[in-house]
C-alpha cells in the first residue's frame, strides 16, 4: 500500500526547504518501514511512501519503483475520479499541483467521496463521485528520487564545478608562472568550499534535530515541525472512548481530529463528548453537522497542544485498557492514503 503527502514548503527560502523536507519525513511515519519517493512540483514535495519489504519481495535487485499517480497526465484545477490500473483514485489538484489523493479497491460510496471532498477542502462540492476519467500516460518530466538520493543531487554540481575548474586550468596553461600559481590556488579554494559542503551534509535525524533546537529558524520552519504526531491522538481516542465502541474512521489534519464511531446502544453521545473533552487534550468536541448521510456519530475536535497531557501510569483510562485487551482494529483502515 502507497501512501501520499503533499509538503508546500513555498514559505521557506529555497536554501532552506530541503532539510525542511527531511524533518518532515522523519515527522511523518506513514508506515513502520517506510521507503520514499519524491517529486517536486514547484515548492512543493510529493512524498511517496511504500513498505521496504514489499520492495524485498520482489525478484529483481534494488528494484525501482514509480506511482501511477506520477505517470498520468495532470490535472488543472478541481477533484477527479481515476480508474487506475487496480481500484479507483480520488486526486484533489489546486492551480496544478497534486494536494490528497485517495485509493480505494471498489468504486467509493457517496459516504466515502464526501469525507474525501472534506479531507481535500472540497466540502462544498457535489458529494455525488464524479465519472470515471482515465487520463492519457505520459513520462514525467522530471523523474522522482528517493529521500536517501536528495543530498545526491548537490554532489552531482560539485562535480560538474570540479571539471569546470580542470578546464579553466588547461586553458590557461601556456600562461605566466605567476597565472599558473593564481589558478592553482582558485582551484585550491574552490576544493575547500565543497569539503565544507559535504561536512554541512548531515542525516536526517541530524537535520530534524538541529531544525528544532535552532533558535534563529524562520517561524515557519518551526510551525511545520510543530504537528501532533498521529499515534499519539489514536492512542488517547482509545483511553477515553468507552471499550465496547468501535473507531471506523480518524482523519488528523494538523491540529483538528474528525472521527467516525459505532457505539452500542447503551451508551449516550454526551457521555462520549464530555469523556473526551475531561482527557484534556481534546477540545471543542461537537457532532459534525453537514447534512450529510452517515452511519456512525462522526465528531470534530481540535488538539490544544501538540503533545497530550503528561498522565501517570495509574490513569483510569490506562488501567481499562489494560484490563480489556487490544481494541478492535477499524475496518478499511489499511486502504487508506494520507
Amino acid at each position: 500500500m502507497i501512501r501520499h503527502r503533499a509538503f508546500d514548503l513555498s514559505e521557506l527560502p529555497e536554501a532552506d526547504r530541503l532539510g525542511a523536507l527531511r524533518a518532515q519525513l522523519a515527522a511523518w511515519e506513514p508506515l513502520p518501514d517506510a521507503q520514499y519517493l519524491i517529486s517536486w512540483q514547484g515548492a512543493v514535495a510529493q512524498a511517496f511512501a511504500i513498505e521496504k519489504h514489499r520492495l524485498d519481495q520482489v525478484a529483481v535487485k534494488n528494484p525501482a519503483w514509480l506511482p501511477e499517480t506520477l505517470a498520468r497526465e495532470a490535472y488543472s484545477q478541481g477533484v477527479r475520479m481515476v480508474q487506475a490500473l487496480d481500484g479507483f483514485e480520488g486526486q484533489a489538484w489546486k492551480a496544478g499541483v497534486l494536494r490528497v489523493t485517495r485509493w480505494w479497491a471498489t468504486r467509493p460510496s457517496a459516504q466515502e467521496w464526501s469525507l474525501f471532498l472534506r479531507q481535500a477542502g472540497w466540502a462544498g462540492s457535489a458529494s455525488t463521485a464524479p465519472e470515471l476519467e482515465s487520463p492519457n500516460w505520459q513520462k514525467p518530466g522530471r523523474l522522482p528520487v528517493s529521500a536517501d538520493q536528495l543530498g545526491q543531487v548537490g554532489q552531482g554540481n560539485e562535480r560538474v564545478l570540479v571539471g569546470v575548474l580542470a578546464l579553466v586550468l588547461i586553458g590557461f596553461g601556456a600562461m605566466s608562472a605567476r597565472a599558473l600559481w593564481d589558478s592553482f590556488e582558485a582551484r585550491r579554494q574552490a576544493q575547500l568550499a565543497l569539503a565544507e559542503l559535504k561536512v554541512g551534509v548531515a542525516p536526517v535525524l541530524a537535520a530534524r534535530d538541529k531544525a528544532l533546537a535552532s533558535a534563529d529558524q524562520s517561524a515557519a520552519l518551526i510551525s511545520l515541525l510543530q504537528a501532533p504526531r498521529p499515534l499519539e491522538v489514536l492512542e488517547e481516542l482509545l483511553r477515553l472512548l468507552p471499550s465496547t465502541g468501535l473507531i471506523r474512521e480518524a482523519d488528523i489534519q494538523g491540529m483538528e481530529v474528525r472521527v467516525v464511531l459505532d457505539l452500542p446502544a447503551d451508551v449516550s453521545r454526551s457521555k462520549v463528548i464530555a469523556g473526551l473533552e475531561a482527557g484534556g487534550w481534546f477540545t471543542q468536541v461537537s457532532e459534525a453537522r453537514d447534512g450529510q448521510p452517515r452511519a456512525g456519530l462522526d465528531l470534530q475536535m481540535k488538539l490544544s497542544s501538540v503533545s497530550p497531557p503528561q498522565r501517570s501510569s495509574a490513569d483510569a483510562g490506562l488501567q481499562r485498557l489494560s484490563g480489556e485487551g487490544a481494541p478492535p482494529t477499524p475496518p478499511g483502515s489499511a486502504g487508506t492514503k494520507q
